[in-house]
């Protein structure tokens, strides 16, 4: 077996969908950065990774795990707002996009989907509470997203708050201001 089909037989069996320039190094155990870009370059040529933006790259571009990519797209997010709202059947409208909390506002379209990032504050963004690990990318619990919402949008309509757990989210809700406080006080 040739050196780089046991390489790429390692990213394979990771179960990560998409890998960063980082992870790649790691799982090749490669610290040169410039050993580095020749065996991604060369990967690419061979169709063995795909490029889906700089720095980031998957095996097979159709098995691609959106939360995953969007998590990678930018650090330090997670999946949030109205993805998880919708998901949890607290607003029925449908979203075509996937929304994350982060440090930065951005917004970034590709081929996989539109990706919305949206600032909260960074006591918030850097407490795991409300936050769940996914294995390769992290969502937001149902009270962690109503915060992240109403945070950003203020009080709005809410078509079912039943699944959301008071205990829960009370604690969540400081990690933001005293607004935020008062206003999930309100709709709770």
């Amino acid at each position: 077996m040739s050196n780089i089909t046991k390489k790429i037989l390692k990213l394979a069996i990771s179960k990560k969908s998409v890998f960063t320039a980082d992870e790649l190094a790691l799982a090749w155990k490669i610290t040169n950065k410039n050993v580095l870009r020749v065996m991604i370059n060369r990967s690419i040529k061979s169709n063995i990774l795909k490029k889906i933006r700089r720095g980031i790259y998957s095996l097979n571009e159709k098995d691609v795990n959106v939360f995953e990519l969007a998590c990678k797209l930018k650090k330090r997010s997670y999946i949030s707002f109205e993805t998880v709202l919708s998901k949890a059947g607290i607003i029925f409208q449908w979203q075509d996009k996937i929304f994350l909390a982060s440090n930065r506002t951005s917004e970034i379209k590709n081929k996989y989907g539109k990706f919305v990032y949206r600032k909260i504050p960074d006591k918030a963004l850097h407490s795991n509470d409300g936050i769940i690990s996914k294995g390769n990318y992290f969502i937001a619990t149902e009270e962690r997203a109503l915060c992240d919402k109403v945070y950003k949008d203020g009080i709005s309509y809410f078509d079912d708050l039943s699944g959301i757990d008071r205990k829960k989210i009370l604690p969540i809700a400081k990690l933001y201001n005293k607004r935020l406080e008062k206003d999930i006080r309100k709709i709770i």
